[in-house]
């Protein structure tokens, strides 16, 4: 019953990767000369939508690291909230999930292919007294194994400027207009993506495709909101698989280029999945 408690745990975090992941793609259309240029502020709202996303797609990769809040409803897991921070060069994540499932909340550390999962009181009754439990992706057979090379192969997965790509793959992205979210002004893009033209792209999309076919998903309805420095500040996606509707919103801000720094937890008040599965 613990390894299980243990494992369930940890498919909810890597649930959340995943579809943090599944957010990533190509760009859309050609660059123009204005765009190409880096063209800023409320002159990009004059740019094409193409040109227009290209150059998010562009400034958001300057940047390496990132705060976000993802609230998500997910089929036969229910809705819950992550927030904190994450980086991509190293990847890292440093995050709190709460649910009405999890009064304590859990405190997720993520380094590489290294997952640490601290559930409080709960955890500890759990894991022999011990407040922390320790999880390499990449032994935990062949979903964890596919997630710790997606996050190697991928070391960007989880970073806003993919999150950018997944919509502007759908090649018919609508400009909706402008709108104000937490104080912020934006403009709202929106488009439909065909999951299943994305085996033949790019290794971020491919990777998407085929998590997409595993839960039976073939579209998704995505909505971007970018700020006037063409960084996106939220989106927002529904999608249809096999075992009911997901739905996801992932606010992203302050950008910057700093490491998400990670502190592993002590020895003594780790316990290890490994161990708890002997």
């Amino acid at each position: 019953m613990r390894r299980t408690a243990a494992l369930c745990l940890a498919a909810v975090t890597a649930g959340v990767l995943a579809a943090l992941s599944a957010c990533s793609g190509s760009t859309a259309g050609t660059v123009s000369g204005a765009a190409a240029k880096g063209v800023d502020g409320a002159k990009a709202a004059v740019l094409s939508v193409a040109d227009a996303l290209s150059l998010t797609t562009r400034k958001t990769a300057e940047y390496t690291s990132y705060r976000e809040r993802v609230t998500m409803v997910l089929p036969k897991v229910g809705g819950f909230t992550m927030a904190g921070s994450g980086s991509r060069e190293p990847v890292r994540i440093d995050a709190t999930i709460t649910s009405a499932k999890l009064p304590e909340g859990v405190h997720v550390l993520l380094s590489g292919t290294t997952e640490y999962i601290n559930r409080g009181s709960a955890g500890a009754r759990a894991w022999g007294g011990k407040h922390w439990l320790r999880i390499d992706l990449s032994a935990q057979g062949a979903a964890g194994k596919a997630i710790a090379d997606s996050i190697n192969k991928s070391s960007g997965s989880q970073d806003p400027s993919t999150s950018v790509k997944l919509l502007t793959s759908s090649g018919q992205v609508k400009r909706v207009g402008r709108e104000t979210v937490d104080g912020v002004a934006t403009t709202h893009y929106f488009g439909v993506v065909d999951l299943r033209k994305l085996a033949g792209s790019d290794a971020d999309l491919k990777a998407s495709a085929d998590r997409a076919a595993q839960e039976g998903v073939s579209t998704e309805s995505v909505d971007m909101w970018i700020n006037d420095q063409n960084l996106p500040v939220k989106f927002h996606w529904i999608a249809m698989t096999s075992q009911g509707a997901e739905d996801a919103t992932i606010e992203y801000s302050d950008y910057g280029n700093t490491p998400v720094p990670i502190t592993v937890p002590p020895s003594s008040d780790t316990e290890d999945l490994a161990t708890l599965a002997k």
